[in-house]
């Protein structure tokens, strides 16, 4: 008679509780690369080791960013033609990871190292310094939104909350399509109130399911 019925362990009271924060970033991580292509490996390798040179000496005026050079690699360059590689001469390569922490003077960086020779832009990414602590909030709101979401269920039907008895910690990224209130592309704060946020701002999530037992 009761077949389909959907509580698999009707002893209480479970709950999704989610929070979105969205938080302005303060240090951007940008990966970028020499690369010069010579018939001769020396040749190769000299033009990649001077411009890289230039640019190193250009990066210590940002004094408020950090560094990181790899050794000079080597690999052969091919085009294909007529069905089939051919070795045309030898790439090297010098890469570069710089964290900068005055977003202000992105664009200025980056016009600097490409007119030196930076011929390769790997990858620009915006982050922010805050995370593990923003995590922890994302994480105490979403417990809060459960109790919260807990209370108004037991309010509707006449009954105490009681205990936590279980907590589960979700992945809200693993959430898109399964939880209704997490779809929203929409950031909002605690009260539900939609705020405007910029293209460049971080999303930092947290989700829980709690189970309680009634009191009464």
């Amino acid at each position: 008679m009761f077949s389909n019925q959907s509580i698999p362990n009707p002893y209480g009271l479970t709950v999704f509780g989610s929070s979105i924060i969205r938080v302005e970033p303060d240090v951007v991580v940008i990966t970028f690369a020499v690369q010069r292509i010579d018939p001769q490996t020396g040749k190769a390798f000299a033009a990649a080791r001077d411009a890289a040179a230039e640019i190193q000496k250009y990066l210590h005026k940002f004094d408020n960013a950090d560094v990181r050079t790899s050794q000079v690699t080597l690999r052969q360059h091919t085009v294909y033609r007529n069905g089939e590689h051919e070795i045309i001469g030898y790439q090297a390569n010098v890469g570069f990871n710089v964290i900068l922490r005055d977003l202000f003077r992105l664009t200025e960086m980056l016009n600097g190292v490409i007119e030196l020779g930076a011929n390769n832009i790997g990858s620009i990414d915006f982050q922010t310094t805050r995370l593990k602590g923003l995590r922890s909030q994302a994480r105490i709101q979403a417990v809060e939104a459960a109790v919260e979401k807990a209370q108004v269920y037991c309010s509707a039907a006449h009954r105490i909350l009681g205990d936590v008895v279980h907590i589960e910690d979700v992945n809200p990224d693993t959430l898109r399509g399964n939880e209704g209130h997490v779809q929203s592309e929409v950031p909002m704060d605690t009260d539900g109130e939609i705020l405007p946020f910029s293209a460049d701002s971080i999303v930092v999530k947290g989700a829980v399911r709690i189970a309680f037992a009634f009191a009464d």
